[in-house]
């Protein structure tokens, strides 16, 4: 974490950091650091857990905890949600906006072997009313959406295929938001189980750093609760489809 506040501080670029509960209570020093260097604190659970298996009731439960975990450290409430692995459920909303939420970003709108709403709106979109929904970017190709934008997505396509995402995107009015984990971008976090889940986190692990430096060097990015106001300006409300 200090290495990548380290190249944005470098680059004058303020990003949204989605951060475990587990964590922050481990850690709170560099949660208080990430807040200090002007860039925004979102919640990402309590621990990294599907929300299918932990339930409504758990979740409230946890998310209770970490609006005080988080407000206890930074003096404030964090606006944003990502859910771990993009594993939204149709509850999800609902108990968001009735925790004063203001906006989501665990949709994922492409088909994975572990994630996504294929179907899910490609623009940001209110859902149960005030709740704002912000999805991860996709390339809409051959009527399909195809993933560009963090992850194992971002370390295996060649670097033209990226931009020229980046510029349709932008060209469709529509905002680009990319995703990354300290281990996306250098070492994976100890043995994980499985070999297709190690290979997804080692794969062309050498170039990781290159291109996000080159990403940061060449586009404009802020954390997205300071994107917000522009966001919803025009956004409907939509449903979706799980």
């Amino acid at each position: 974490v200090k290495k990548i506040l380290s190249f944005l501080k470098g680059k004058n670029t303020k990003a949204t950091f989605f951060i475990l509960g587990r964590i922050a209570e481990k850690k709170p020093e560099m949660v208080l650091s990430i807040a200090e260097d002007g860039h925004e604190i979102a919640l990402h659970g309590y621990e990294h857990y599907l929300l299918k298996d932990i339930g409504k009731e758990q979740f409230k439960r946890e998310t209770e905890r970490c609006i005080k975990i988080f407000e206890g450290i930074t003096g404030r409430i964090p606006k944003g949600f990502r859910a771990p692995s993009w594993s939204a459920t149709p509850w999800l909303f609902g108990v968001l906006k009735e925790m004063g939420f203001e906006y989501d970003a665990s949709v994922f709108p492409v088909k994975t072997p572990l994630y996504g709403i294929p179907d899910a709106p490609r623009y940001p979109f209110f859902i149960d009313g005030n709740l704002f929904e912000i999805p991860t970017s996709v390339y809409r190709i051959l009527g399909k959406n195809v993933a560009f934008s963090g992850g194992v997505f971002f370390k295996m396509l060649p670097w033209i295929a990226i931009k020229k995402a980046i510029n349709k995107n932008k060209e469709e009015g529509l905002p680009v938001i990319f995703f990354f984990h300290p281990w996306d971008l250098w070492d994976r976090p100890g043995n994980l189980p499985g070999f297709k889940t190690r290979f997804m986190f080692d794969l062309k692990i050498g170039n990781a750093e290159k291109r996000f430096l080159r990403l940061i060097d060449n586009i404009s990015m802020v954390p997205i609760a300071s994107a917000l106001k522009d966001l919803k300006n025009g956004a409907i409300v939509k449903e979706i489809k799980f």
